[in-house]
């Protein structure tokens, strides 16, 4: 065997190895889970247009609904009440005084938003809603003013409530004071521009019992807000009507002389739809 060559170089062999193809990532994945999740979105579409049964659509839509909203300042818990002069607090006795109980309309909203039978207000009355809420929310900033704003079968309620450190009227009057005048005002300046009909509804709290002047107060004070929403821009054709509540319908029924029962409630009804509400979609 030959001997090598001192000055031979070594000779190496490398080997490539080809992959086809290669890596090319997961954006395809997401890609194609948009598309499925688009397609099962169409389909339910298609499924929900064609339905007939109209309870169980009712129920689908009451079901992705938000609950009724519940918008006011946080206020100090409760506050009593003179005998006979429909609601005037016992402020040096009211920030002692604990919250307990549930308002009576929250508590019959309960079950409404998961397949409940309430009725969803049109778009027209969320926009208004939304308004309400952001204009009375600056005015109660600067005030212990409480106010609530919920949707049910009627439209909208837009209740004006008085708090342990500011009522709205002056005791055992219908008087109204300066900032429940403001809210009126607000009110009265967001609903001029749509076409609902309103309903206004006058309560006082349960001191005294049920007599004859905590009836006649509330409707005074109905009255009052009634000429107040007038001034703002309402028209008189568009209120439905004045009632007197005095204190048969408390806000928090076990406590009934609680400050929050003296309140003025607004209720809202929207314009008739454009089409029949039993009115049904084919493809």
């Amino acid at each position: 065997m030959a001997s090598q060559a001192p000055n031979a170089r070594p000779i190496v062999i490398r080997k490539v190895k080809k992959v086809v193809g290669g890596h090319h990532g997961g954006a395809w994945k997401v890609a194609y889970a948009d598309f499925v999740t688009a397609m099962m979105a169409f389909f339910m579409l298609l499924w929900l247009i064609s339905n007939p049964d109209k309870e169980t659509l009712k129920g689908l839509a009451d079901y992705f609904s938000p609950g009724p909203p519940m918008v006011g300042a946080a206020g100090n818990a409760a506050g009593g009440a003179q005998a006979g002069s429909g609601g005037h607090g016992r402020a040096k006795n009211a920030d002692q005084a604990q919250a307990k109980g549930v308002p009576a309309m929250d508590a019959q909203s309960v079950g409404t938003a998961r397949g409940g039978s309430a009725t969803i207000p049109d778009a027209t009355l969320r926009v208004l809603a939304q308004e309400l809420r952001v204009s009375l929310d600056a005015i109660a900033s600067d005030a212990s003013a409480q106010q609530k704003i919920e949707s049910d079968e009627d439209g909208l309620r837009i209740t004006l409530m008085d708090s342990v450190r500011q009522p709205m009227f002056r005791p055992g009057t219908a008087q109204l004071n300066d900032l429940a005048r403001r809210q009126l005002n607000t009110v009265a300046e967001k609903l001029a521009r749509s076409g609902a009909r309103l309903t206004i509804e006058g309560h006082t709290d349960g001191a005294g019992g049920d007599n004859e002047a905590n009836w006649r107060l509330s409707g005074e004070r109905a009255l009052t807000a009634r000429s107040t929403l007038l001034g703002g821009g309402i028209t008189a054709d568009r209120i439905a009507g004045v009632m007197a509540r005095g204190a048969s319908q408390p806000l928090y029924p076990g406590e009934p002389d609680r400050a929050e029962n003296r309140r003025i409630t607004i209720i809202v009804k929207g314009e008739s739809p454009a089409t029949p509400a039993d009115s049904s979609f084919k493809l």
